[in-house]
């Protein structure tokens, strides 16, 4: 069988830059890695939306609450090696919930030249349980940025994309190019939601010779956002067959202003848990009879940003943002 040169020599090419990222990622982190395996955060949802629109959910598949206080996300920009872009993240996240990070512009930057550096859409602002740091930051991603979460300051607990590698707009479905964008393919990272599919139940801990979107994430389009705060997994009592309706849950009104926000729900509540932006759990609601319907009183704390998980009866959790003026 006969080779072309040309493309023979652009695949050597294309393999030896997989393998130095690879190498180099190894060697920037140390070489520690674990496994994981149900026991352990992870990606659970990659927004990269249209302007700013950007956010990460991370999904605790345990039994029990894990403090966020030891991890960090970190952005591999370009190819490039990590250049700093990191956000230390903070609260709890609930058995079984989630944590949102969204971009934390809330409002428009005129960045010169009359270009203007739009603020997140507050639909999406409302999703949060934490707004990101200002640019730089993870959430400035642009669908060919590679993200790692890293635990005290060593352990890789979960990696999107392949750190050390520039897949040029985004990592595609073309195989051919090792699912980067050299020879075409559709785009899998850039202007869409990727939602990690239900039955991943561990991070990615080594990173890959090639990083194909589609294996362990569903791509949905542009600015979809209905899925942040709620996330399937089959690592435990959350599964939901296909035959059961998902929860619904509201809370309203965000902002509230009377120290008392009312959360209704299509499944019966049996836990209702505030958390103040610090983490610091300061309401708590749990009897077998809180029903569909329920108003919460925070009247004795002070304004600022909230994080409300509710447990449903299906042992779901909903997670949502809410804001006491």
């Amino acid at each position: 069988m006969l080779t072309c040169p040309a493309f023979q020599t652009k695949t050597q090419n294309l393999m030896a830059m997989k393998k130095l990222a690879f190498f180099t990622f190894l060697v920037f982190l140390g070489q520690h890695f674990v496994a994981q395996g149900c026991n352990e955060l992870f990606i659970s949802e990659y927004c990269e939306g249209s302007g700013n629109n950007k956010a990460l959910e991370l999904y605790n598949p345990t039994g029990s609450p894990i403090d966020l206080g030891p991890y960090v996300v970190e952005r591999w920009s370009n190819g490039e090696a990590f250049s700093g872009d990191e956000t230390d993240l903070m609260g709890s996240i609930p058995a079984y919930g989630t944590w949102v990070l969204v971009n934390g512009q809330t409002e428009d930057i005129d960045i010169g030249g009359g270009t203007i550096s739009p603020a997140v859409d507050p639909i999406m602002q409302g999703y949060a349980d934490q707004l990101d740091n200002p640019y730089p930051a993870p959430t400035y991603m642009n669908g060919n940025d590679a993200i790692v979460i890293v635990k005290d300051g060593a352990i890789v607990v979960d990696i999107f994309g392949l750190p050390g590698e520039d897949p040029g707009v985004a990592w595609t479905d073309n195989a051919d190019a090792g699912y980067t964008d050299e020879d075409g393919g559709a785009w899998l990272t850039a202007n869409k939601t990727l939602r990690r599919k239900a039955d991943i139940m561990e991070g990615t801990t080594v990173p890959p010779m090639e990083f194909f979107a589609l294996a362990e994430y569903d791509s949905l389009p542009e600015n979809t956002w209905d899925g942040l705060g709620l996330h399937t997994c089959a690592c435990g009592a959350d599964f939901i067959p296909e035959n059961v309706t998902l929860p619904e849950v509201t809370i309203g009104p965000n902002p509230f202003d009377n120290g008392a926000f009312n959360i209704n729900s299509n499944l019966v509540m049996t836990r209702i848990e505030v958390y103040a932006q610090n983490g610091q759990l300061v309401r708590t609601e749990e009897d077998q009879f809180l029903g569909l319907q329920r108003k919460v009183d925070i009247n004795d704390f002070p304004a600022g940003v909230y994080v409300v998980n509710v447990l449903l009866e299906n042992n779901s959790t909903i997670s949502q943002r809410v804001i006491k003026k």
